[in-house]
């Protein structure tokens, strides 16, 4: 968790230090989207601690409702960002005139924003006053009301694993999917070897060739995607697919349970923090934003120190 929240820290600062990257679309989606992986951190934090009988929050609005509402609510918006932000992509190599007037910062914010609603919307039975502290084990628990731990294991895991998982790697996986064969096809229209070898058109030649190239930032920022779609894929699905199993068959005792649930929830949280070592090993653009912003930071405090 610590390293997340420090690899997260550092891919805000050079996407906020980098103007080119806030100017468009998809880095403010990946900006949003670092920034709600911080807060998903935070509650896993939280809850990570509780098993220590280490509590950061105090009485059961917070540490049992609230917490877990944000926690819900924060994964579920890491997640639709980056299905925004590989349709932002696909939309971009499918339609470049009209992705000018679709893909813009202020488009993202409003969408951000219904998704944020849709959302809280969804969760918000996580304020439900079922939702207790066990008096026992002093942990979170909804067993005083059988109708509410029904709705729990018979609709809401199953509603979670379709809008949370299922959707989201479909969309991502077949917008992949859509923007490589696009990628192919233009390079294919631009290999010299299927040009038209004609000496009175070389300005056009040339133009079509540019525009089949990807720009050093749109490089960086369709690599981070492919990393992004690709750990949500690994680290998503098998915690999902356990939670629902678990709510209708319990086969595993109570330690046991607990047991693999905790591994798969650390394996599931790799996601919201291993992005920016992953953009580091995968983007060399993004290496050498890292490397120029940490001399900077270097130089920067040197000079504070006194002579």
């Amino acid at each position: 968790y610590g390293l997340g929240f420090i690899g997260n820290i550092l891919s805000l600062i050079i996407f906020f230090s980098q103007e080119e990257f806030r100017h468009v679309s998809t880095g403010v989606l990946f900006i949003l989207m670092t920034l709600s992986n911080n807060i998903h951190l935070w509650t896993l934090i939280t809850e990570f601690l509780a098993v220590f009988n280490i509590y950061v929050y105090s009485g059961v609005v917070l540490r049992c409702r609230l917490n877990y509402f944000i926690q819900n609510l924060s994964r579920t918006m890491s997640t639709y960002l980056a299905v925004t932000i590989a349709l932002d992509r696909l939309i971009r190599s499918e339609l470049p005139m009209r992705s000018r007037i679709i893909c813009t910062r202020q488009n993202v914010l409003k969408l951000t924003l219904v998704y944020l609603i849709i959302f809280s919307i969804l969760y918000s039975f996580w304020f439900c006053p079922m939702i207790t502290l066990n008096p026992i084990t002093n942990t979170c628990y909804s067993g005083q009301s059988p109708i509410f731990s029904d709705f729990i294991g018979n609709i809401y895991l199953p509603v979670r694993l379709i809008i949370v998982c299922i959707i989201p790697v479909i969309i991502m996986s077949l917008a992949n999917i859509r923007m490589l064969f696009n990628i192919r096809q233009s390079r294919r229209r631009v290999d010299p070897r299927n040009q038209i070898d004609n000496t009175n058109i070389p300005a056009v030649s040339t133009s079509i060739i540019t525009n089949g190239r990807m720009t050093p930032i749109d490089r960086m920022l369709f690599y981070m995607m492919l990393i992004s779609v690709g750990t949500f894929v690994v680290t998503q699905i098998p915690f999902n697919i356990y939670s629902l199993v678990r709510a209708n068959y319990e086969t595993l005792d109570m330690y046991t349970h607990l047991l693999v649930r905790a591994i798969l929830l650390i394996w599931s949280s790799i996601y919201f923090g291993i992005g920016f070592y992953l953009y580091c090993l995968a983007s060399p653009l993004f290496r050498e934003k890292f490397i120029r912003v940490t001399k900077k930071l270097i130089t920067f405090i040197c000079r504070l120190r006194p002579a």
